[in-house]
C-alpha cells in the first residue's frame, strides 16, 4: 500500500527522492574524495620515509658546505646525511617543454633515500662522473609528439631560464640508467627529475650544495634532530619533516572532510523537510481514506505504520541511488582535482629561497564501510523522523470526521 501511494504521486516522490539523492550523493563523493586525497598525499610522503628531513639553504648568501655537513652528522640520534645539489631546469624541443629537476647527490644512496625504486635499465652513476645521469620515466618515455625518448648511453640536453645576457645556458648529460616509473615523493615527480653525481656541480660552476638529507635513526628522534638542526642553522635554511607534513596534511584533510560532510548533510536535513511537507500534503489529501481504513477496522498502530512506510521507502530508493551517484561522482573529483596542493618545497629542484609549482597528479576515492553504511542508513533513519509527526497525525484522525471530509 505505501508503494503504491508513492506511485500513484510519481512527480511529488521523484522530487522528494531526489533532494534525498543529492545530499547523499554529496557526502559519499565529497568524504570519498578528501580520504583519497589523504591516503594519497600520504602515501607520497611514506615513500622517503618519517625518519628523514630535508634541509635547505635560504640564500646563497649562506650555503650549505662541508663543515655543516660534519657538525650536523655529529648531532645526537643523526645516522645519515645526505648533501644534495639541484636546479630546475627544463627540456626543450622545438614548441614542447618539459621542466625536470636535477638532482646530483651520492648514488649510492638513492634507493636508501627512495624506498622501492628500481631501474627499467642501466645503474647507479660512479661519484666521479659529472656527465652521467639517471633519468626518470617520463624523460624516457615522454607523450607522443612533445620530444624524443632519451635512450641508454644517448645524451640529454637541459637548459636553464633566460638570463638577460645572452642564450639561456644549456647543459648536456649521458643517459647511464633509466628509472622505473615510481612518482611522486614529497611533492615531487621522481619520474621528472634528471639524477647526476656531486661531481656535476663543477658543470654548473659551483661549490655548495643546495641542501641536505638527514636520516634520524628512530621516529621518536625526529623532533629532537629537527630542534638540533633549526638551533644549528637559525634563519639560514629551512628544514622540511615526513612527519610534520604527514600530520599537518591529515589534519587540513581531516577538517575538510568534516566541513564539506557536515555542508552535505545538511542538504539532507532540507531533504528531509521536503519529506515532512509532502508527507502533510499526503495526509490532507487521504484524509478520506484514511476514514475508510478505520471504518474498516484498522488501528492506529497500522495507520502510523502505513504513513512511515511510505517515508522509510523514500528514504531507501533517496539511498541507495544517492550512494550510487556518489561513487560515480567521486572518480570525478579525484580525477579533476591535482593531490599536490600546487606546492613544492624550495630546495627540491629550485634555486635557494625559491618556490616553484609542481605538476599534479590524479587520485584515487577511497571508500569505506563505515561511508556506505552512513550513507544508506542515515537517510533512511532522517526520512522517517521526518514522516513520524504526519504518521502521527494521521493515527489520530477521527474516523468520523474523516469520513465527513469532503
Amino acid at each position: 500500500m505505501a508503494f503504491k501511494a508513492l506511485k500513484d504521486r510519481k512527480l511529488r516522490s521523484a522530487l522528494t527522492i531526489l533532494g534525498i539523492v543529492i545530499g547523499c550523493s554529496l557526502i559519499v563523493a565529497l568524504v570519498a574524495s578528501t580520504s583519497g586525497l589523504t591516503a594519497s598525499v600520504s602515501s607520497q610522503i611514506e615513500k622517503i620515509g618519517v625518519t628523514t628531513l630535508n634541509v635547505f639553504s635560504t640564500s646563497q648568501r649562506t650555503p650549505i658546505t662541508d663543515d655543516d655537513i660534519r657538525i650536523v652528522r655529529s648531532f645526537v640520534g643523526v645516522k645519515d646525511v645526505i648533501p644534495y645539489f639541484s636546479r630546475r631546469l627544463s627540456i626543450n624541443y622545438g614548441s614542447s617543454s618539459l621542466s625536470v629537476n636535477v638532482i646530483g647527490f651520492d648514488q649510492a644512496k638513492l634507493q636508501t633515500l627512495y624506498k622501492g625504486l628500481t631501474f627499467d635499465a642501466g645503474t647507479i652513476v660512479d661519484g666521479f662522473d659529472p656527465t652521467g645521469a639517471i633519468i626518470g620515466a617520463e624523460i624516457a618515455n615522454p607523450p607522443p609528439d612533445s620530444f624524443p625518448p632519451a635512450r641508454m648511453n644517448e645524451m640529454v640536453s637541459v637548459q636553464g631560464g633566460s638570463t638577460g645576457k645572452g642564450p639561456p645556458p644549456s647543459y648536456t648529460f649521458i643517459v647511464k640508467g633509466i628509472i622505473a616509473p615510481y612518482g611522486s615523493v614529497g611533492f615531487t615527480n621522481l619520474d621528472e627529475c634528471i639524477f647526476t653525481s656531486l661531481a656535476s656541480r663543477t658543470i654548473f660552476g659551483v661549490n655548495y650544495y643546495s641542501g641536505i638529507y638527514v636520516i634520524v635513526d628512530s621516529p621518536d628522534s625526529v623532533n629532537d634532530v629537527l630542534t638540533s638542526i633549526q638551533n644549528y642553522f637559525g634563519g639560514n635554511a629551512r628544514v622540511f619533516s615526513s612527519t610534520a607534513m604527514l600530520q599537518t596534511v591529515q589534519s587540513i584533510t581531516a577538517q575538510l572532510t568534516l566541513f564539506l560532510g557536515g555542508v552535505a548533510a545538511v542538504t539532507l536535513v532540507v531533504a528531509a523537510v521536503g519529506i515532512a511537507n509532502t508527507m502533510f500534503v499526503s495526509v490532507m489529501e487521504r484524509t478520506r481514506e484514511i476514514g475508510i481504513l478505520k471504518a474498516i477496522g484498522y488501528r492506529p498502530k497500522q495507520i502510523m505504520s502505513l504513513f512511515l512506510a511510505e517515508a522509510a521507502l523514500t528514504g531507501v530508493a533517496g539511498a541507495i541511488l544517492g550512494t550510487l551517484m556518489g561513487i560515480v561522482l567521486s572518480f570525478f573529483l579525484g580525477g579533476g582535482i591535482s593531490s599536490s596542493f600546487s606546492f613544492r618545497p624550495p630546495g627540491m629542484g629550485a634555486r635557494p629561497g625559491s618556490q616553484t609549482p609542481t605538476s599534479g597528479s590524479s587520485y584515487s576515492p577511497v571508500f569505506s564501510t563505515e561511508l556506505f553504511a552512513f550513507s544508506l542508513v542515515f537517510p533512511i533513519v532522517l526520512a522517517v523522523l521526518a514522516g513520524l509527526y504526519p504518521a502521527w497525525r494521521a493515527s489520530r484522525m477521527n474516523a468520523v470526521t474523516a469520513l465527513k471530509y469532503e
